[in-house]
């Protein structure tokens, strides 16, 4: 015999989360902080405050000491009361020999002979 039964009721029960956006809303909000506080730090902070000094004196002395004792052994001497050598006229450059260039027609060929 069938079952004639048509009183059963079948309940679906479905469950959908819906996201908000509230943790990416935490994670930038989390990099705006840290920024900000890197920035504090480099640009801020109790950082040496800048102060303009007057010189004490327009001179500066500055003396600078060789790491090694000066060369002796070297004498130069210049003395201004000699005349200038007279500038020395350059040497005549030696001709260029000929170039032999090749004949403008080819030489005719001599006929075969058959022997």
């Amino acid at each position: 015999m069938a079952d004639n039964d048509t009183t059963k009721t079948y309940v679906r029960d479905t469950r959908t989360t819906e996201s908000s956006g509230a943790s990416m809303a935490l994670i930038v909000g989390g990099l705006v902080v840290a920024v900000g506080f890197i920035l504090w730090l480099v640009f801020g902070g109790d950082g040496p405050s800048v102060v303009s000094t007057d010189p004490a004196a327009d001179t500066t002395n500055v003396t600078v000491e060789p790491t090694q004792p000066a060369d002796s052994t070297t004498n130069v001497t210049i003395d201004a009361d000699e005349p200038a050598a007279e500038p020395v006229a350059p040497a005549e450059p030696a001709p260029a020999e000929p170039v032999e260039t090749a004949p403008a027609a080819p030489a005719p060929a001599e006929p075969a002979t058959n022997p």
